[in-house]
């Protein structure tokens, strides 16, 4: 009888010690779970079995780290409480990927091998205005604002010769003949619209709008340019007549290159001599015939 009372003397307090309610339930709910100072005083101040209780029941506030973990073995806690903080720690909510594709993305076209960047859907001045690019010619005014409602990808240099050789081949046609590119990374040049066009839909591709074309080559900025000149083109001043080989300057917010400067580039639209101006246009096509 006296070592059966002993054993039963030896379990009270265990027992008792598990079914005590822990202090956490008496605060208000957001304040429940243990803090990082609070915390360590529990596991200085209580038994691992009661400790390891208390962290299951109430929680923890704070993520679980390297930092924590260091912490808590300088406290003198037990593996299995360190296991147990770690299993209710505070999860780091990962951040949710961007819903579809960024300013800037790029990515190959496996037709031409080439690299298209996103630009994003937005808005802008469109056209020459006297405060920021001036001055302006005639055909480039009046100044109007407009509207791209779909972000698209654009080619994120000027068509490469060797990209265009690719087509030649596919399309059985000869390159076209002229001495304004030597390289295979220069941008092809003595191609007419028509070309131009024909290779877009080789690539499963399109000419942009006038609008996306000065949209994409404005790069989100105001003014007449993104950048000091010389650091952003190709042209007279130091081109030597000569198109150079593509993205040897800096790139614009949309990570486009060459978007001034270097060699023409075609759009989509028929010529217009004249913006009318006025009101917000979405999305423009330019004229109907030109």
């Amino acid at each position: 009888m006296r070592r059966f009372l002993l054993v039963m003397l030896s379990l009270v307090p265990l027992f008792a010690q598990q079914q005590a309610p822990p202090p956490c339930l008496e605060r208000p709910a957001g304040e429940r779970a243990y803090t990082r100072i609070r915390l360590m005083d529990v596991v200085r101040d209580q038994t691992p079995v009661r400790a390891e209780f208390l962290i299951r029941t109430c929680g923890v506030r704070v993520s679980f780290s390297v930092d924590l973990e260091t912490d808590l073995k300088e406290a003198g806690a037990e593996e299995k409480v360190i296991a147990a903080v770690r299993d209710v720690a505070v999860r780091p909510v990962a951040p949710k990927p961007p819903a579809g594709p960024q300013a800037g993305d790029v990515r190959v076209n496996p037709k031409d091998g080439l690299r298209y960047a996103y630009v994003p859907a937005g808005t802008f001045r469109m056209g020459c205005a006297d405060s920021s690019d001036g001055p302006c010619d005639n055909n480039e005014k009046l100044a109007h604002d407009v509207q791209i409602s779909k972000g698209f990808w654009m080619g994120q240099t000027e068509v490469m010769v060797e990209a265009y050789k690719r087509y030649a081949r596919a399309a059985g046609k000869a390159m076209p003949s002229g001495l304004r590119w030597s390289g295979d990374a220069h941008p092809m040049t003595e191609v007419d619209w028509n070309d131009a066009r024909g290779y877009c839909e080789w690539a499963g591709l399109r000419l942009p709008s006038e609008a996306e074309w000065e949209y994409a080559a404005r790069g989100g900025t105001t003014g007449a340019r993104y950048a000091a000149l010389g650091e952003i083109a190709w042209y007279s001043d130091n081109a030597n007549g000569q198109a150079r080989m593509v993205a040897q300057k800096s790139a614009n917010r949309f990570k486009l290159y060459d978007m001034l400067g270097n060699v023409w580039e075609w759009t989509g639209d028929w010529y217009k001599d004249r913006y009318e101006g006025g009101g917000l246009e979405h999305d423009p096509q330019g004229a109907p015939s030109g």
